[in-house]
C-alpha cells in the first residue's frame, strides 16, 4: 500500500469519527434542548445540518476507507470530502450569529481545510490507480 492509500485511509478513520461526533453532539442537543439557547430561531435548521454532516461525515470515510483499499472505488470519497467542505461551511455560516466569530469558525476552518487535504489525497490515489493502469 503506497504512502498516499495509507494517508486516505488515516483521514478517513478520522472522518469516522468525526461523523460518530456529530451525529452524538446533534442527538444531545436535540434531546436536551440546548441548540434552542445556543441557535435560537435557527435551532432546526443546525439539528438538520448536524445530522447531515455526520451522516456526510460517516459515508465519507467508509468510502475512504473503501478507496484506499480498492483504488478505483475512489471516486466516492472524492465526491463526498466536497460535499463534506460544503456542509462544514454552510455549518460555519449557521454558527456565525450564535458564537459571534470566535472559537467555533476557527474550529470550522480547521475542519474545512482537513476536508480539502481528503479530497486532494483521494484525487492523487485515483491519479495514482490511473497511473498503474
Amino acid at each position: 500500500m503506497s504512502f498516499t492509500r495509507k494517508t486516505l485511509k488515516i483521514l478517513a478513520l478520522i472522518y469516522f469519527v468525526l461523523g460518530i461526533v456529530s451525529l452524538v453532539i446533534a442527538g444531545v442537543g436535540i434531546a436536551s434542548g440546548n441548540l434552542d439557547s445556543t441557535y435560537g430561531p435557527n435551532a432546526m435548521l443546525a439539528a438538520v445540518v448536524l445530522v447531515a454532516k455526520g451522516v456526510v461525515d460517516l459515508a465519507a470515510g467508509v468510502a475512504g476507507i473503501k478507496g484506499a483499499n480498492k483504488p478505483s472505488q475512489v471516486d466516492g470519497a472524492f465526491k463526498l470530502g466536497i460535499v463534506a467542505a460544503i456542509a462544514t461551511i454552510a455549518q460555519a455560516v449557521l454558527t456565525l450569529p450564535a458564537f459571534g466569530g470566535d472559537v467555533i469558525n476557527y474550529g470550522a476552518f480547521v475542519i474545512v481545510v482537513y476536508d480539502l487535504f481528503f479530497v486532494q489525497q483521494a484525487h492523487e490515489v485515483k491519479a495514482e490507480n490511473k497511473d498503474r493502469l
